[in-house]
Order: C-alpha cells, then sequence, then structure tokens
C-alpha cells in the first residue's frame, strides 16, 4: 500500500476554491472551501497519477451526466447537493474523470452519483473513490454506508464488502430500470 498525499493546493481557502474553479471554466456558485487535503491509504498501480480531492457540487456534473444520465443534465443534479461531500478522481492536469457524492446523517451514510468515465474504468479509479467515500463517512461517525446501485452492478458492491439489503426496485417512474440498496458495515459492531 501507499499513501497518497492529496496536493496543498487543494482548496484550502475561499479564494483557491474561487480561483481553482475560474481556472477549470467553471462557475462557482458557493463560496465555502469545498475540500481540505486528507490522506488516503490507495494501492499502488496504475491509478498512482490520479488524485482523490473533495470539490464543490458543480465539478460533479459533467461525469455524472456523461456516465449516468447522457442528455439528462436533470438527473444530475440533486437537491441535496449543497448538504453533502463530493469527491472527484482527477488525473495531474485536473481532468476530473471519476466523483462521488456522500451524504451522511448519524450513523447512516449514503452515496450517490457514483461515477467514472468509460476510458478510466478498470483501473483502480472507482474503488479508490469508493474507498475514499467509506474512509470520509467513517470519519464522520457512520456505522454503514449504502447506495442505490443499478442491479447490473450489484456483483461490484459485492467484490467489496457490500450486501442487497432488499429486493430490487424501480427508482424512477417510466424507467424498467431496475436497483439495489447495497449496505455495507464501517465498524466490527455491525459487521458482526
Amino acid at each position: 500500500m501507499e499513501l497518497l498525499e492529496l496536493p496543498r493546493h487543494c482548496c484550502q481557502t475561499t479564494s483557491n476554491m474561487l480561483l481553482r474553479g475560474v481556472w477549470l471554466g467553471l462557475r462557482v456558485v458557493s463560496a465555502r472551501p469545498a475540500c481540505r487535503p486528507r490522506r488516503y491509504s490507495t494501492p499502488a498501480g496504475p491509478t498512482t497519477s490520479v488524485t482523490i480531492n473533495r470539490v464543490a457540487p458543480e465539478l460533479t456534473v459533467g461525469v455524472r451526466e456523461a456516465v449516468l444520465w447522457p442528455g439528462r443534465p436533470d438527473m444530475c443534479r440533486l437537491a441535496e447537493d449543497e448538504q453533502g461531500l463530493h469527491l472527484a478522481a482527477t488525473l495531474g492536469d485536473d481532468q476530473v474523470i471519476g466523483v462521488i457524492s456522500l451524504f451522511v446523517d448519524g450513523a447512516a451514510a449514503r452515496f450517490r452519483k457514483f461515477a467514472v468515465l468509460e476510458a478510466h474504468r478498470s483501473a483502480g479509479v472507482g474503488s479508490r473513490l469508493l474507498q475514499a467515500a467509506e474512509s470520509e463517512a467513517a470519519s464522520a461517525g457512520a456505522a454503514h454506508i449504502e447506495c442505490d446501485a443499478r442491479a447490473e452492478t450489484a456483483a461490484y458492491y459485492e467484490k467489496r464488502g457490500y450486501a442487497a439489503a432488499g429486493p430490487p426496485f424501480a427508482k424512477y417512474e417510466g424507467s424498467e430500470q431496475l436497483y439495489a440498496t447495497m449496505r455495507k458495515p464501517l465498524d466490527d459492531a455491525e459487521a458482526s
């Protein structure tokens, strides 16, 4: 395992966040710091040039739309985005290639809008984002973490310690896409 130190320039101040948003050509809506440096334990390998940073919610929308809802920007923003913690996987040139959004409420944590651009899949990017979200949830005091995963991706989560917490269901009216709530304990008490 290799420890990854996130860049010191990672939105430590409001002015840095605003300048970073302008530099990326994005409109920054919130003036609150979006991230702070964190150390995540990550495996060495092909993803070592990728960093995981906290970001403002606006920085997640492009990847969300490209992967999850092409042509449906209305499905890529969440009403609760401002209350969430958003993580992005970026390449050295600050190109966002993956995102995950975390929402913690007491002992329960839920992540939503987890997406990695197709060209960067099977390289460990998604695993690193998921590990970072789990670490953040545990640090916030959550006992378990869950998501509503597309049914065909359930095996991905099962390999990472998640289990189905109910039968598959249709999440969106008029859609035949089935989802499964996948849950993982974050502490030893719930795991036993």
